[in-house]
């Protein structure tokens, strides 16, 4: 299964966010583990280190919870076409819309999210952690 993280899974773990941080935490840990291939936007890195820096008001923290970030899954390259194509469907967000563009261009199953409906229309199935869980149960 080759899935695409969406940023509020990662931040469910990070910040132990109840009642979603148990089945995220699984989910990346399927992916660390190479039994899930995971996959993060760009977007989702820099929110990251830019919302632990925030929250922490520690540069150390941040490059920390990014690098480990990085140890669990790969960043997806975003390419000039798919920034095209994400501009064109001029969706009400565009970060979601990159953010399935991208999927699909590397060919995931999934977005990961507990925002399902911020992905519809994009093509590319929206799922929860909960959802990817069950069907690998």
């Amino acid at each position: 299964m080759k899935i695409m993280c969406d940023t509020n899974v990662i931040i469910d773990v990070l910040l132990e966010r109840e009642p979603f941080v148990e089945d995220s935490y699984k989910v990346l840990k399927l992916c660390e583990e190479h039994k899930i291939d995971g996959f993060v936007s760009v977007s989702s890195v820099t929110d990251i280190y830019y919302l632990v820096r925030k929250y922490t008001h520690s540069t150390d923290m941040a490059y920390k919870a990014v690098g480990k970030l990085l140890e669990i899954a790969k960043v997806c390259s975003v390419t000039n076409n798919d920034i095209l194509i994400a501009f064109q469907k001029k969706a009400k967000d565009f970060e979601d819309c990159l953010v399935a563009t991208c999927a699909k261009s590397i060919h995931c199953d999934y977005i990961a999210t507990r925002n399902k409906r911020d992905f519809e229309g994009f093509g590319i199935p929206a799922v929860t952690p909960t959802e990817i869980l069950l069907q690998i149960m």
